[in-house]
């Protein structure tokens, strides 16, 4: 058996990418402005199945500009699970406000809905419009829920209570692209909604980030802010504190191209994950875990979790595996035990805690072989 480098997750450029960056370069249009940014805002929004797009540098740009659509103001406090990638927590302090944690459910590793539904009832006051934190007395302006690895939260009960609490929701769908949650794509089912796509994402642009809304005021706020407030080009007037997150023509182009092959990278993501589960399972010690029945998965990241009563645990896991020259990554470190989030409020969270210490990401990649995949089930395997 070949001993060669399996990746975690790598970039899968196997289509008309060089074809229309070579255009780029051959018209001169590699910047900020160009033929491919429209039509990779015009391409995503008719994929995801929503009326705008708007594409700026990275994903965590976009759920910057969401949080400014939604006039979260300095103090206010925006719910965030503890469970996520950093920025999600990061953008809050962008714009001076503090993140509150929110536990996660096993089911979806996403916020766990009922927790929030006893956060509102025992946390919060609703006066003067808005809830309030009942600890803190400051304003709870917004919710990120993040559909982690690709599956999506239980958004249906989670909108309901933020309308009836009058909490604005942000779709961090930043890895989901392609996932559906009842019938709907994600990134559809709030008001505002952000994607990323970084080089290990499903579809990359090697940076870059989408924000899509079927709100045209909405729309046009965010291509405002994201192209730094510009109202005369000529004359270099601005009207706002504006940002430069616009995202670059030469990228775009990769956009359109890996637009193309989203069918057929989402399912096999799903068919290398069955694949996965099929060489795995039956296990004493381990089992990879797979979507709830309400969504339909792009997988972005395959989880291997140590069953509770297993001896292993992630760090001798990721070490048996790179002995094997085989790339694997535990989650992210929880949000509550990073030293600038330490001391934010956090809510009944000790299922995060749990995820973290039993779960291992396996090699993930579009263009994963199968005999990879067999390769790493048996190193698995051979840890029963």
């Amino acid at each position: 058996m070949s001993n060669s480098f399996i990746p975690l997750s790598v970039p899968n450029l196997c289509g008309n990418e060089l074809k229309y960056v070579n255009e780029c370069i051959a018209t001169g249009w590699v910047s900020s402005v160009g033929s491919y940014v429209d039509r990779f805002e015009h391409d995503f929004a008719a994929c995801v199945g929503t009326k705008y797009a708007v594409a700026v540098v990275n994903g965590t740009s976009a759920i910057h500009i969401c949080l400014l659509l939604n006039d979260v103001w300095p103090g206010d406090e925006v719910l965030v699970p503890n469970l996520t990638f950093v920025a999600t927590a990061n953008v809050v302090k962008y714009c001076y406000a503090n993140p509150v944690l929110l536990d996660v459910a096993w089911e979806n590793l996403g916020i766990d809905v009922n927790k929030l539904e006893s956060f509102i009832k025992r946390e919060t006051v609703y006066k003067r419009g808005s809830s309030y934190n009942k600890k803190t007395d400051a304003r709870i302006k917004a919710i990120i829920p993040v559909h982690t690895f690709g599956y999506a939260v239980d958004m249906d009960p989670l909108i309901e209570l933020c309308d009836q609490a009058n909490i604005s929701v942000i779709e961090d769908a930043t890895e989901s692209l392609y996932s559906e949650y009842k019938g709907r794509k994600t990134g559809t089912l709030a008001p505002l909604a952000c994607f990323s796509f970084n080089g290990n994402k499903i579809i990359t642009t090697g940076g870059g980030g989408m924000i899509t809304t079927n709100n045209p005021d909405l729309a046009r706020r965010a291509k405002h802010l994201t192209t730094t407030a510009k109202t005369n080009s000529l004359d270099f007037d601005h009207d706002e504190v504006g940002y430069n997150y616009r995202l670059v023509n030469v990228l775009a182009a990769m956009g359109v191209a890996q637009l193309e092959l989203l069918p057929t990278f989402f399912e096999t993501k799903r068919k290398n994950l069955e694949y996965y589960a099929q060489l795995i399972q039956p296990s004493d010690s381990f089992y990879i875990h797979k979507e709830p029945p309400y969504t339909k998965s792009n997988h972005w990241m395959y989880s291997l979790v140590i069953k509770d009563t297993s001896r292993h645990t992630v760090s001798n896991i990721i070490r048996a595996m790179a002995d094997q020259n085989i790339e694997t990554r535990p989650v992210w470190k929880l949000m509550n035990t990073l030293p600038m989030y330490r001391d934010c409020q956090s809510y009944l969270c000790d299922v995060s805690p749990d995820i973290r210490n039993r779960v291992v990401n396996i090699p993930c990649s579009t263009g994963l072989k199968k005999e990879e995949i067999e390769r790493v089930a048996a190193v698995i395997k051979s840890l029963e």
